[in-house]
């Protein structure tokens, strides 16, 4: 038997209000993670009697949700729902009249089962023989369902008004990126300007409640920025950032390159998740995990090696068949995904995995609570699936004290900006002047698009080399520079304010930029440790390597390291590329490790000492002088 219900001070309000506003149609915009199944579910089960609710139908976005929705609504509240959907050997859904004779209260499908051959039509004739006037629909993330779309059409000859006695709908992200109505005969609309208009919900419960109310964990986002060199067409571009690009295709361009499993940005994203879960381990956290977002299958199965390859740790990788219609072998794995997912989140202890990659399998709805990283690895920027994948992580683990949270994304200028926007309300407003004809379906997101970011590369385009260094925080809406987050680090490692601590870095370095003499308290003890002078500036070295920038002399001693590596991988690539330029990319990776073991070894450095900034100062002077001899003499490696 399920336990007693407990509803949050969030879900009683919700039916209160819910209960003295009967509309036909309600919307519940509640943020991710705070419980919104557990809320609708109340709802039906508070009021059923009252309202004399016979039959239960749920919607949810994908056909993976459907068990995970029936047994939430068993495991809380005994509430018997089918949810196979089409029964081969009857070639149809059951009725509600054989549901209910088997102790069925109702039945979920999903969005897309709905909108497939004559479903809509046979669930409409199906409900009105036995229970018409008497069914409580929930229509979960009703954001899928678009006016004039398969989803919304669906749903319309579905459950018109003479069968339904309460449509409630629920969502976390109430706004769609196709400037589309959601479901707008059901939904409030009202204008805000001249053609545009703005949706109403019902009942509003967003993050930033949720934070005050510590039902979601403390969470903040880290941005590695880097340089990209790739080609487009006969042109090749070196040197390119998130910050010197000079138009949206520079920016695209280095995007991609940056998410490209190949390449060192996502090696450096890789270690930086690694080197936080094994502190996780180190304080008896075993089960903590990273969720990597990637854009395809292909990039799914590389991510997973690279992995491997770093770490000596194997990743879970699920996808759907929603990921790839096309791919048979896919629709296949698509079957056991949820079970996957499922068996991922059991899992405890040391044996328990600590990677999960995903194409779009991991979007809404899935919860598994571990979760406690995640790698931003995609070129989608698109609000809507943006805060579906933070949502990943607000589950509160361990229950009686959560552990923050924290994403990692491309310190692309748009991603940051959706950052630093997580906080704030974002209603969702058509304006009609803008609207465009044409649109179709995409799959579960229905609409998303390409156009809000998961931009397709094309045969002209191809990612050659990245870097990755961490960039600035972000939490509460404000960015960090890494100066604060890098002592933020150090603070959380070496001391006892550190080590009490119980949100992440970014909010630590939050509070030494509000505090400055915490600030420079910590600042000189950091220095002191790496055998730096705290406080004489022109005691530090004011030899600046050729190529540094002049702020470099002030620099941390971290930024320093940080920068300084940046500036050998650099150069051990353009002296791979002099010497190698026919090689394959296979051959070059593994000239590239030869010649960084030469360079340590010509330079009184062993293979894995830790050499500090002024031990890449060194090798970067001396890659400087190999580089320059290149079209004089060295001929290959074994000249160097």
């Amino acid at each position: 038997m399920p336990e007693a219900f407990a509803p949050r001070d969030w879900q009683e309000r919700f039916v209160r209000a819910y209960q003295t506003n009967l509309k036909k149609n309600f919307l519940l915009e509640a943020c991710t993670s705070a419980g919104k199944t557990a809320g609708a579910l109340h709802a039906f089960d508070y009021l059923k009697n009252v309202l004399d609710w016979r039959f239960l139908v749920v919607v949810v976005p994908a056909e993976h949700l459907m068990r995970q929705y029936a047994q939430d609504a068993f495991n809380l509240f005994g509430l018997n729902l089918f949810y196979s959907g089409t029964v081969k050997s009857l070639g149809r859904l059951p009725t509600p009249e054989e549901l209910l004779k088997q102790s069925y209260h109702g039945l979920v499908v999903s969005y897309q089962w709905l909108s497939s051959s004559n479903n809509s039509s046979l669930l409409q004739n199906d409900l009105s023989q036995t229970v018409s006037g008497k069914v409580f629909l929930i229509l979960d993330e009703v954001h899928h369902a678009s006016c004039g779309l398969a989803f919304g059409q669906a749903c319309e000859r579905a459950f018109p008004d003479t069968i339904i006695s309460h449509r409630l709908m629920t969502s976390g992200t109430p706004f769609r990126s196709d400037n589309k109505k959601i479901l707008g005969n059901w939904l409030t609309y009202t204008p805000v300007e001249e053609n545009a208009y703005e949706c109403i919900p019902d009942f509003q419960y967003r993050l930033a409640d949720a934070l005050s109310d510590e039902i979601i964990p403390p969470f903040s986002f880290v941005t590695m920025k880097g340089e990209f060199s790739y080609r487009r067409g006969c042109a090749v571009y070196n040197g390119r950032t998130f910050t010197n690009a000079t138009n949206e295709q520079d920016l695209a361009d280095a995007l991609n390159t940056a998410i490209d499993v190949q390449g060192d940005w996502a090696k450096e994203a890789i270690l930086w998740a690694h080197g936080r879960m094994k502190l996780d381990r180190a304080k008896g956290l075993p089960e903590c995990a990273t969720y990597v977002r990637v854009p395809t299958i292909a990039a799914a199965r590389q991510m997973k090696e690279r992995i491997r390859n770093l770490t000596g740790e194997d990743a879970l990788v699920v996808v759907s068949q929603d990921d790839d219609p096309n791919s048979v072998s896919n629709s296949r794995l698509g079957q056991d995904s949820s079970e996957q997912i499922e068996r991922f989140a059991a899992e405890t202890g040391h044996s328990a995995r600590s990677w999960i990659i995903g194409v779009g399998m991991l979007g809404e709805g899935v919860s598994i609570k571990r979760l406690k990283y995640r790698i931003h690895a995609t070129n989608i920027r698109a609000m809507l699936t943006f805060m579906q994948d933070l949502g990943r992580l607000l589950r509160c683990f361990p229950e009686d004290a959560p552990e923050p949270v924290e994403t990692l994304i491309p310190a692309h200028p748009q991603l940051v900006n959706l950052a630093v926007r997580a906080l704030n309300e974002i209603a969702h407003v058509v304006r009609k002047k803008e609207e465009q004809e044409g649109s179709e379906n995409r799959g579960g997101t229905e609409g998303e698009g390409d156009s809000q970011g998961n931009q397709q590369l094309n045969s002209n385009f191809m990612p050659i080399a990245s870097t990755g260094e961490i960039g600035t925080h972000i939490v509460d809406g404000e960015e960090i520079e890494s100066e604060y987050a890098n002592l933020a680090e150090w603070v959380m490692a070496n001391t006892p304010l550190g080590r009490n601590w119980s949100k992440t870095p970014a909010h630590l370095a939050q509070l030494l930029v509000e505090e400055k003499d915490l600030f420079d308290l910590y600042r000189k003890k950091y220095e002191k440790v790496v055998d730096q002078t705290p406080t004489n500036q022109n005691s530090s070295s004011t030899v600046i390597p050729d190529g540094f920038p002049s702020e470099y002399v002030d620099y941390l001693p971290t930024k320093k390291d940080i920068f300084s590596r940046k500036q050998v991988h650099k150069k051990v690539n353009r002296l791979a590329y002099l010497l190698y330029g026919n090689a394959t990319d296979e051959e070059r990776e593994e000239k590239i490790a030869h010649i960084f073991s030469i360079a340590k070894w010509k330079n009184g450095f062993d293979n894995n000492t830790y050499i500090g900034h002024e031990g890449s100062e060194r090798i970067y002077q001396w890659l400087l002088d190999r580089i320059a001899e290149v079209p004089t003499r060295i001929k290959g490696i074994e000249d160097l």
